[in-house]
């Protein structure tokens, strides 16, 4: 089966992604970068890609997902828990961990009727647009695309600041 369109650009700027980390020397995986790490941003898409999966169920259900209760916090206790949660500091494990759990997302969304990926069902993002699951793929994405961006740019600058 052909991926649907919106699953497109998040594969593509998960992949960019993995790239990304993949450069870092291991040493830098648990640096600090913003008041997180390299390591911290694996863990919190882990657990995002994760969390998506029940925030889809809860959209299609017409229910708003329960991470909207976190949105005036910055989702500050949701990462806290989701670093917490994925805990490793090996790059190789935490690569692995990032693949399954992106995995198990694109399987779930794959097993939709294409419809549903824009179907509203009733439910409001806390922004005032309907929510729709096909909105939850694109801020995956966008999620992805700012994480890559920031730990490049924080690489980057790092070595021009260290020489």
């Amino acid at each position: 089966m052909d991926k649907p369109y919106p699953l497109i650009s998040l594969t593509s700027a998960y992949h960019d992604f993995c790239s990304c980390i993949l450069t870092l020397p291991e040493e830098l995986l648990v640096s600090s970068m913003d008041g997180w790490s390299p390591r911290d941003v694996v863990a919190h898409l882990i657990g995002w890609n994760r969390h998506m999966i029940a925030a889809a169920g809860a959209i299609l259900a017409g229910e708003s997902p329960s991470y909207y209760a976190d949105a005036p916090n910055d989702y500050k206790n949701i990462n806290a828990d989701f670093v917490a949660r994925h805990a490793s500091r090996s790059k190789a494990d935490l690569l692995r961990q990032l693949e399954s759990s992106m995995d198990e997302f694109e399987h779930y969304i794959l097993t939709l009727p294409p419809a549903e990926l824009e179907a509203s069902h009733g439910v409001m993002h806390y922004s005032g647009h309907p929510a729709t699951v096909a909105g939850i793929i694109a801020s995956l994405a966008g999620d992805y695309q700012h994480h890559t961006h920031q730990v490049s740019e924080w690489y980057l600058n790092r070595g021009v600041l260290s020489q």
